[in-house]
């Protein structure tokens, strides 16, 4: 292994530090992997993702939040579709996406999850009637960039479950916020650039986390399907993702 890889490894294991992960390892195939605490802020996910000009991903591993950039490797080694290493020591599993009969099959699924979105900002906004137009569609268009777009390294299904919800989030709120919140598949690698694309203003505040629930947010706004059951039962966790939208 190279001395530089050695260094950039480094220079990411004092970043990781200072954002408390409890964990750092650099695999045969040049990914240098950190294990996040079980609830991570998005501004400790963007201070080890500027840290490296790597492809940088975040996933679980396990029951473990796990960030990893994929350092390059000395004499420009190649690498596979997606930036994934050949051989990677100690990375998320992925899940693959379920197959379909075509591009159609996904534009309908695409426009389903679309509908329930529209669906369930329309109820918000009923049962909430103070809450702001202009933040419910940001709100909107998060989930459904999230659930349309964003994906793992090899195709596979990120978003389980979302929900858009009206909280106080913080003991000083003047009133409450449109919450953004999603169940992420256990085991997939998710491209820290297209997730932060995929929130876009909701990046700027916000929380991954292992646990089951938080800010009271949990199965029943965000049930968890047959097979994230059968992966908590194996202790393969899936991350909550909850943010707001910015009051204007």
């Amino acid at each position: 292994m190279s001395s530089t890889l050695l260094q950039e490894h480094q220079a990411l294991v004092a970043v990781a530090n200072n954002q408390n992960c409890t964990a750092s390892c650099l695999g045969d195939g040049g990914v240098s992997m950190h294990t996040l605490p079980e609830t991570a802020s998005f501004s400790n996910v963007d201070a080890l993702a500027l840290a490296t000009e790597s492809p940088t991903y975040i996933g679980t591993s396990e029951g473990e939040l796990v960030f990893s950039a994929h350092l390059e490797r000395e004499g420009g080694g190649e690498k596979k579709e997606g930036g994934e290493d050949e051989e990677e020591e100690c990375r998320p599993k992925k899940r693959r996406r379920a197959s379909g009969n075509g591009t159609g099959d996904a534009r309908e699924e695409g426009s389903e999850d679309a509908r329930k979105i529209a669906a369930a900002r329309s109820r918000l906004e009923k049962s909430v009637p103070e809450l702001q137009s202009a933040e419910l569609d940001v709100a909107q268009k998060v989930l459904t960039k999230l659930v349309g777009e964003l994906r793992g390294p090899a195709g596979e299904v990120v978003v389980q479950s979302t929900a858009m919800l009206a909280k106080k989030l913080a003991p000083d709120d003047e009133r409450q916020r449109v919450v953004v919140a999603a169940r992420l598949n256990a085991g997939v690698a998710m491209r820290i650039d297209a997730l932060r694309a995929c929130m876009g203003a909701c990046w700027a505040d916000g929380l991954l986390t292992t646990l089951p629930t938080l800010h009271g947010i949990g199965s029943i706004e965000l049930p968890l399907s047959e097979e994230a059951r059968a992966a908590s039962q194996f202790g393969n966790a899936a991350v909550l993702l909850v943010t707001s939208v910015t009051a204007k």
